[in-house]
């Protein structure tokens, strides 16, 4: 475990190379700017994957007790291993409507503390492990406006807790480790269904971080521009007024915004008398990049459509529209996987830049990209990407691509 506060910066860097809804709160300035999405969405989201319909699933553990969320019509949890409660009618998981600025309670059945999880080639979330009677779960999530979460009982050869996930070429998910697990198996199970020996992990030295522990959390989002000199690389955006500490999650959107969420130092929620109360808030950073004086040079994707499917080692055609002066040798086209994130670590980070082949101007504003797709699953797994067109470093909106 760590107490080091969350940052963000590894997904401004990814995107540059490449309820109820409340009333929205603006706090704009020229380095970044951060809006307030929810001031409470009943659960602290101590992991968070973005999905290909731009809804985000949010969970927590279920072992502190009610959260500020009921589940709808009278339903409760029923859990006689739950450590905190045996019948629990409050949501320990939301799904965030990122288009809507809206929410809804999931019922996850088992702990799913200090799990992990990755997106499969189908668009589903696949999510494994946690703790007490979570330990060998896999739980499944479909995009949709109704789905809810699905468990497969001993699903894991082994117990994981603290495991870390990542897709292979194939599509399956390699799980390694977690809490006294110095193995590794895969989900999809193998015919055998068994871990494999990984020694190295229990070299790893003593230690432990986090709860009330936690103290100075970084406020300020950092913008990371390689192509700048040595020593101007890093660039300090404006800082939030909403401490994000241990159990907090950060995730890229399709508009290039961050959504952030989480913090919970404690053993419980705790909302009063307290250094850092449990944050149930959402809030979106905008970095520099999406100020409205860029717009002119912004790309405006308008081909392929959203949720096209393209193939490997293929010749790519993206058609944007650039109202401004258009330097054709600062234009890229990126791909980037969508990275489950829990404890201010994402899973399966994977950013791919495009060959560019060719860049036409068709007429006033539009403009032809050529690119080569990646040419196998051992650069980027089959599966749904977020496309962006990136001019002069000020980046287009995202649109979803099914690499297959």
């Amino acid at each position: 475990m760590s107490a080091t506060p969350f940052v963000f910066s590894f997904l401004i860097l990814q995107l540059l190379f490449a309820s109820q809804p409340c009333h929205r709160f603006l706090a704009a300035a020229a380095d970044g700017r951060w809006q307030l999405l929810q001031k409470s969405i009943g659960v602290s989201a101590m992991h968070m994957q973005l999905l290909r319909n731009d809804r985000v699933v949010v969970f927590d553990r279920t072992d502190f007790g009610p959260s500020k969320l009921p589940l709808p019509n009278g339903k409760c949890r029923n859990d006689p291993s739950d450590t905190a409660l045996k019948v629990d009618c409050t949501a320990h998981s939301v799904e965030y409507d990122v288009l809507t600025n809206t929410f809804r309670p999931l019922m996850v059945q088992t702990d799913v503390w200090c799990s992990s999880g990755a997106i499969m080639p189908n668009g589903n979330l696949v999510q494994t492990g946690g703790f007490n009677d979570g330990e060998r779960r896999v739980r499944t999530f479909s995009p949709c406006s109704t789905c809810d979460w699905q468990e497969t009982p001993n699903g894991l050869a082994a117990k994981r807790w603290y495991a870390s996930n990542h897709i292979l070429p194939d599509g399956r998910q390699i799980v390694v480790g977690g809490r006294r697990q110095f193995n590794y198996e895969f989900v999809p199970k193998t015919i055998t269904a068994n871990t494999f020996s990984l020694p190295f992990l229990s070299q790893t030295s003593s230690g432990t971080a986090g709860w009330e522990l936690g103290r100075n959390p970084v406020l300020n989002p950092v913008l990371y521009k390689p192509d700048n000199k040595i020593g101007t690389r890093f660039e300090t955006q404006n800082p939030t007024t909403v401490p994000r500490l241990y159990h907090s999650t950060a995730a890229l959107l399709r508009d290039g915004r961050v959504l952030l969420g989480g913090s919970n130092p404690h053993a419980f929620y705790n909302l009063t008398g307290v250094l850092f109360p449990t944050e149930l808030s959402l809030e979106a950073f905008s970095p520099a990049y999406l100020d409205t004086k860029f717009n002119n040079i912004r790309p405006t994707i308008t081909a392929p459509k959203s949720m096209s499917g393209i193939k490997y080692g293929t010749k790519l055609t993206v058609r944007v529209v650039i109202t401004g002066k258009v330097a054709k040798n600062q234009v890229s086209v990126t791909m980037v996987a969508p990275a489950f994130n829990t404890h201010s670590f994402s899973m399966n980070q994977r950013l791919l830049v495009l060959g560019n082949d060719k860049v036409a101007a068709l007429g006033k504003a539009t403009y032809d990209i050529d690119v080569t797709t990646p040419r196998s699953g051992s650069l980027a797994p089959s599966g749904f990407y977020l496309l962006f067109v990136v001019h002069q470093g000020i980046p287009s909106k995202g649109i979803w691509v099914k690499l297959q």
